[in-house]
């Protein structure tokens, strides 16, 4: 069992002992391509992980000829889990087609999570704004809550107009996570939007500023931070979150 094909092809095995081997050795390869000084074999390897994601056969019926996937659902997840640890730029095309299957696209969008680069990060953005499910949609953004760079903060204030709140709530938290302070008045206006009607929604929100004010203090930004925690203290935030700015002012000093 010594190239990804003849491994892909055991991960979907029915003899679970076979599936087991599989998926051990696709970790030992792994674990062996992310060694220092191994860049020439990671990449080699990625490769080969890409090819077999999205490797098709033609299918033939009584009516008309398909393709269809050649490995397993179960091969196709445990492709992307090893992608999320060696993959690179040359592998987010294979992720992106990758995230239109159904059976295979959340561990697909965890792949893209991991890695870090401006063309995962676009690849996540465009999957948020093109594709469809709250719940895939609502993980994909709070994938890019966790990234750092100009394409995921854009993205998430994109998300926080979306027609659904839950993925309204989850970009306005996402933005909590950046050192912006311009995204202060992006999660208030959430507040604003459906705290009216949702006191667990401006709950979340009243967090997400305290986060954001958190977020900022940690990065040097101390004056803005303490704009968020006074406004907190003063308005109609719940009496827990007054109390946490309260703290957090008498802390920051």
């Amino acid at each position: 069992m010594d190239t990804v094909a003849q491994i892909s092809e055991q991960l979907g095995s029915a003899d679970q002992a076979a599936a087991f081997k599989a998926r051990r050795a696709l970790v030992v390869k792994n674990a062996a391509a992310g060694a220092p000084g191994k860049e020439a074999e990671r990449t080699a390897l990625a490769a080969e992980l890409a090819a077999c994601l999205v490797a098709k056969d033609e299918a033939k019926d009584d009516k008309k000829k398909e393709s269809k996937p050649r490995y397993s659902v179960a091969a196709r997840n445990e492709i992307c889990r090893a992608l999320a640890d060696v993959g690179s730029d040359a592998e987010v095309p294979a992720l992106v087609q990758t995230l239109n299957d159904f059976d295979v696209r959340e561990m697909a969008r965890f792949a893209l999570d991991r890695i870090p680069t401006v063309a995962a990060a676009t690849a996540l953005a465009e999957a948020d704004d093109k594709l469809v499910g709250e719940e895939f949609r609502v993980g994909v953004t709070n994938a890019l809550g966790k990234r750092r760079d100009a394409v995921a903060v854009e993205a998430l204030k994109k998300a926080t107009a979306d027609t659904s709140s839950e993925i309204r709530l989850a970009g306005a938290e996402g933005l909590a996570l950046q050192p912006d302070a311009g995204g202060d008045a992006v999660i208030v206006e959430v507040r604003k939007q459906l705290g009216a009607t949702s006191p667990r929604a401006a709950k979340r929100m009243d967090i997400a500023r305290l986060q954001l004010a958190a977020t900022l203090a940690k990065a040097g930004q101390k004056d803005a931070a303490r704009g968020i925690y006074q406004g907190l203290a003063s308005d109609g935030a719940d009496e827990a979150q007054k109390k946490a700015a309260k703290s957090a002012l008498e802390h920051l000093g």
